[in-house]
């Protein structure tokens, strides 16, 4: 299969089948040419759930690996749509260990499943040894049905540390195409989004030019120059690339200085790596030297997070008594706000409220509002955010209950002043642009700034379907939400594959290339949203533009003279005058 690559290497896995929630498998024979199995499975989810990992199905490996072994994995999948399910199902296969459950391992296609069978292949490099991993189908959300045959698992060893060209394993290979409605050059939708973008992310400039004694000057030469963005476009950074002195740190500083007009910091900011409990990487003294290097540039940053109700976010433990966690917790949260004052525009004061509740059911949502409180007391010039996930991403599950904790919250006095979205997407999860927008709407009631504070799309990198899929949804999201009147800022969750949770997600390659998805984004930012113009004044000395909101550069030239200034275009428009003498 490749130079390096020894077929003796290769072991079969033995694995225990088992099943997770409202879970339903019947057997049945499977009789068709062609198919290298005779038997398969249905499975059905019996209820719907929160959650997509509330229902599973999943093989429990009963060998180990080594740092660097090669998983990969191959099963049939067949949509049954039998009796009163008529919708394709969605899987979403996972390869974990349970060493670290919250990291993915796997490579492999999440998408609907059709209705004849199909090979879906999966694979996966183990970053760390393990005695006890996993596969396993998330298939929550809402009841579905499909079929599985064919569940071949092999380890294939020393393939992956000896140089094993991945390229060589086979790829998923289905019919069904990866759209979604909106997605078309000519679909309605767009010229909406144009006309509301114009309304609210333009103004009209007015440049009057004049000479020495005020009379205006016709036929001059106007340059204008846009510099930043009114409106936050922000992505997701470490203190130690910004503070670091490595090549690849270098160039984050530029990329961030020169991309984006806001960050929020990933992880620095949480409980566990401000408390010292992450390693050298994260340090307080990183992150103050950070945010001096973000004043210097002008580049605002938000706070993530003060507030996440798990023991392992908190510090704290299930033993605890309910006034021991609350003290806790809020000493963790002054111990930050009394550092940080004054020198983070947002905060995420809870994030996701809905999601984890472990602490909360713990001590009550009651105590909640005091950790809301504390935040306004120690740091009132900051905006306070909630933040939560499973919000704009198909199927949306945890919509409905966060508008009630946002209502509940509203209702007792907590000063919310601000809702987050963190909007990570896969192939899987897209959402249709216009449903976006009627997400959007039902959270704008509340009369709040709507964020996007975390923007992702995972996708498999192999298959150019994919690609192309995270190009036309990542220009769809952003016009979506830049064209929607209550959404004020837009944050990605990183943009470097060498910084990144997800690395096929980020904007640029390991070696600073721009991704095709990369650049869709900089197309809209820098290219569609961005003004310069170069004018000639009329017989009055006066040249106009709508340019989009923000910093500019303006430069007039006549009669071998210039002059020049910079200015702010912000709402209700703005005319400069020049003088040129």
């Amino acid at each position: 299969m490749a130079r390096n690559f020894n077929p003796r290497d290769i072991r079969r896995v033995r694995a225990n089948f088992r099943t997770v929630g409202p879970v339903e498998v019947t057997y049945f024979n499977v009789d068709e040419p062609g198919l290298p199995f005779r038997k398969a499975m249905r499975v059905r989810t019996l209820a719907a759930t929160e959650l997509p990992w509330e229902a599973q199905v999943r093989w429990d490996v009963l060998q180990s690996v080594r740092k660097g072994d090669l998983i990969f994995a191959r099963l049939w999948l067949r949509s049954s749509l039998q009796g009163d399910i008529q919708r394709a199902p969605i899987t979403n296969l996972l390869i974990k260990r349970k060493e670290d459950t919250g990291q993915a391992l796997q490579k492999g296609r999440h998408r609907p499943v059709t209705g004849e069978w199909h090979p879906y292949y999966y694979y996966a490099v183990m970053p760390a040894a393990s005695r006890d991993w996993y596969l396993e189908f998330h298939i929550g959300y809402f009841e579905q049905e499909f079929e599985v045959g064919g569940v071949e698992i092999v380890n294939l060893g020393n393939a992956a540390r000896e140089g094993f060209d991945l390229s060589l394993l086979p790829v998923t290979e289905t019919e069904n195409a990866l759209t979604y409605p909106g997605q078309e050059p000519e679909a309605p939708w767009r010229q909406v989004a144009k006309e509301r973008i114009q309304e609210l992310r333009m103004a009209k400039l007015v440049v009057e030019v004049v000479d020495g004694e005020g009379k205006p000057l016709p036929g001059a030469e106007v340059k204008v120059e846009m510099e930043r963005h009114a409106f936050p476009f922000g992505t997701a950074v470490t203190a130690q690339r910004l503070t670091g002195n490595q090549p690849d740190d270098e160039k984050y500083r530029q990329v961030v200085k020169e991309r984006f007009n806001r960050v929020v910091f990933e992880n620095d900011l949480k409980t566990p790596p401000w408390s010292g409990q992450w390693g050298k990487n994260y340090s307080r003294e990183k992150v103050l030297k950070a945010l001096d290097w973000l004043d210097e540039q002008g580049i605002p940053a938000r706070g993530h997070t003060l507030f996440w109700a798990t023991h392992k976010h908190m510090l704290t433990g299930a033993g605890m008594t309910v006034r021991e966690i609350k003290n806790n917790v809020e000493a963790r949260i002054r111990d930050r706000l009394t550092a940080l004052a004054g020198r983070l525009v947002e905060w995420d004061v809870h994030n996701h409220p809905v999601m984890f509740t472990e602490i909360t059911d713990d001590i009550g949502w009651e105590a909640t509002l005091d950790f809301w409180r504390l935040a306004r007391e120690l740091d009132p010039q900051a905006r306070l955010a909630v933040n939560e996930g499973s919000i704009l991403p198909f199927s949306h599950s945890l919509k409905d209950k966060y508008k009630e904790r946002i209502s509940w919250l509203l209702a007792r006095g907590a000063p919310v002043e601000a809702i987050g979205f963190m909007s990570h997407f896969s192939s899987a999860t897209v959402t249709p642009p216009e449903r976006i927008w009627e997400i959007l709407d039902e959270f704008a009631g509340f009369g709040l700034p709507l964020v996007i504070t975390e923007f992702d799309m995972a996708i498999n990198d192999r298959h150019p379907e994919e690609v192309q899929l995270q190009v036309d949804f990542t220009r769809d999201f952003l016009i979506a939400v830049f064209s929607h009147p209550a959404v004020d800022s837009f944050l990605s969750w990183g943009f470097w594959a060498g910084q990144h949770w997800k690395p096929e997600a980020a904007f640029y390659d390991k070696e600073w290339n721009l991704r095709p998805h990369g650049q869709a984004y900089m197309d809209l930012v820098f290219g569609e949203w961005w003004t310069e113009e170069v004018l000639t004044t009329d017989e009055d000395g006066r040249a106009e533009v709508y340019g989009f909101k923000g910093e500019y550069k303006i430069t007039a030239a006549a009669n071998g003279w210039t002059a020049g200034t910079e200015m702010q275009l912000g709402d209700g428009g703005t005319t400069v005058r020049l003088e040129i003498k």
